[in-house]
């Protein structure tokens, strides 16, 4: 499956340097460091006792840039990993819990190109679907009660909803854009246990202007792949979009269906609204997700009341605080931090 990608990837390699490159500019390097602290009423999202100590959660450094091809063509990339510590020294993991060993604590947010021609853009890589930052992104606005996470085996926690922001070796089509609407469709690999190509397959369609968005996404992940499905049935989320700006406003709303998850085969939806004021360099954030409670399985029924204030010190620095609380996990908390951008 993976060796599948591979080749693709590397015949999309090869199509792209037999090409002459007009005009190279260099690549833009930026980066994040964002340290908080942050007080939990009982344990943190996977049941660890923490303190509320200061930490680094965040050491970001990544590249991008655009190629000119001498067909008219443009080649862009992205490279971006995370160098913040994956575990500490006390055992506790990072926000990343649940996707990577701490043996490698590296971890890649983002390695991909792009291939933008008039009939569409081609990529491939990592962290390239899309699904996240056009459907989610809107909603999940928050420092700690947000999605970074993979999926664990945790019941509860801030990953209320079963989309992730990072994905795995990717192939992404998507077609050029027709009176603010496009499509795109995915065909990505995410472990060799499966025994088949397309682990993953991803279509969705979105109307985008500067103001309004509504898209519609189907994911199918193969009914052999172990811990997504339960073996008889391919597992579904259908998830339904849409956010609205205004001068000083934003309104954002998320609907997620989840049929056959994981080896028990739950159903269960999930639901959310997050509306988001601004004001120069102020802003304010508030937020409420619901998960119902699955048909089968670990997860359970849960709410979540997330409120955020933040204050642009500078273009570069962020100061924030925040706070959750949550029905019937016992992860509500408050936090604050700083974010430093360059």
């Amino acid at each position: 499956m993976k060796q599948t990608l591979t080749a693709l990837t590397g015949a999309c390699v090869l199509a792209l340097s037999t090409q002459a490159i007009a005009d190279t500019k260099p690549p833009h390097v930026y980066g994040t460091i964002s340290a908080r602290v942050v007080d939990f009423s009982d344990t943190n999202f996977i049941g660890q006792d923490v303190d509320a100590t200061p930490t680094l959660y965040e050491g970001i450094v990544g590249l991008k840039g655009m190629h000119f091809l001498s067909n008219g063509m443009k080649l862009a990339y992205q490279f971006e990993a995370d160098f913040a510590p994956i575990a500490e020294a006390d055992g506790t993991e990072s926000k990343y819990y649940g996707s990577t060993s701490t043996e490698d604590p590296i971890f890649i947010r983002y390695a991909g190109a792009a291939l933008i021609t008039k009939y569409g853009l081609f990529a491939f890589g990592d962290a390239m679907s899309g699904v996240y930052s056009e459907f989610y992104a809107p909603v999940d606005v928050f420092e700690v009660n947000t999605q970074d996470s993979t999926p664990t085996g945790a019941p509860n926690g801030s990953r209320m909803w079963t989309q992730t922001k990072w994905s795995k070796d990717g192939l992404v089509y998507k077609t050029p854009v027709w009176n603010h609407m496009f499509a795109k469709v995915v065909y990505a690999s995410i472990g060799n246990e499966s025994g088949e190509a397309d682990d993953l397959k991803i279509i969705h369609g979105v109307y985008k202007d500067k103001a309004f968005m509504f898209g519609v996404n189907l994911s199918v992940y193969d009914k052999t792949l172990a811990g997504a499905a339960n073996g008889e049935d391919d597992r579904k989320r259908w998830v339904v979009a849409s956010h609205y700006n205004w001068d000083s406003f934003s309104l954002a709303g998320v609907y997620e269906k989840n049929i056959a998850l994981g080896s028990a085969g739950a159903d269960f939806d999930v639901k959310a609204v997050t509306g988001t004021y601004t004001n120069g360099a102020f802003s304010a954030s508030a937020s409420w997700q619901n998960r119902e409670t699955p048909s089968a399985g670990a997860l359970t029924e849960d709410t979540a009341k997330l409120a955020k204030v933040s204050y642009q010190l500078d273009p570069m620095m962020e100061l924030w605080l925040e706070a959750g609380k949550y029905s019937e996990s016992d992860n509500d908390n408050i936090g604050v931090g700083t974010k430093v951008k360059f």
